[in-house]
């Protein structure tokens, strides 16, 4: 993988809330990553950078060279989030609270906290990115919502199918709406399995989410998004 491209991004916008768009993005430091968050890439509006605190990050995924187990990263304080490496693949998770839309935006708040709320959800996010292929990615490094792959995904090309599966607390998730940079390419079957055709050489960009009704005062549903990032040469 081309230590010049320092930089990948990743678009937070949940499928279902778009009106709400963050771009979290890591950038390369020696071996480490740093983890920024803004609006930087997205077409959404907005501030270049928008800090968040570390506390919203719920867990750290490296599988590092010659591992079979991911182990937890050590992560600095501040912003943006230093995640430690090297690493084959690594996953942040967070848990970016509750969010409300009105009339005159989009808070970071509870329902119950605000007037004239259009609609609400509470925001569970996870950002994967995955540097070398390695056995181990056909497994989820994680509970959280997430991609794995059925194949090395390096030594497909432009044109080639891309077999993944989305899984949910280590099992297929059904149902799951998946989009290629944006646009929307399917629905998981049964077995959670989506194929989806490269279209180009560079970063590829893949998003998921799940919803799920929420019968609460701080919001409407609970939406947790994924996100799947690498390179094809």
């Amino acid at each position: 993988m081309s230590q010049a491209r320092i930089s990948l991004t990743v678009s937070a916008a949940l499928l279902a809330t778009a009106s709400h768009a963050h771009d979290y993005w890591f950038e390369r430091n020696a071996e480490d990553y740093l983890l920024h968050r803004g609006h930087r890439f997205s077409q959404h509006q907005g501030e270049k950078e928008v800090p968040f605190d570390p506390e919203i990050i719920t867990g750290t995924y490296c599988l590092r060279p010659n591992e079979v187990t991911p182990s937890p990263a050590v992560v600095g304080e501040g912003y943006p989030l230093r995640v430690e490496g090297p690493c084959i693949a690594l996953m942040v998770t967070a848990d970016s609270g509750y969010w409300s839309q009105t009339l005159t935006g989009t808070k970071n708040q509870p329902k119950d906290e605000l007037f004239g709320v259009l609609r609400s959800w509470h925001a569970l996010e996870s950002v994967k990115r995955v540097e070398a292929w390695s056995e181990r990615l056909s497994d989820p490094l994680s509970t959280d919502l997430e991609f794995v792959f059925s194949e090395n995904p390096f030594a497909l090309t432009v044109g080639d199918k891309l077999r993944l599966a989305v899984v949910f607390r280590g099992e297929p998730a059904q149902g799951v709406t998946v989009a290629y940079h944006g646009d929307p390419r399917g629905v998981t079957g049964d077995d959670g399995r989506i194929n989806l055709r490269i279209r180009h050489k560079g970063l590829q960009l893949i998003t998921a989410s799940l919803e799920e009704p929420l019968h609460s005062n701080s919001a409407d549903k609970r939406v947790r998004s994924t996100i799947l990032i690498f390179e094809i040469q």
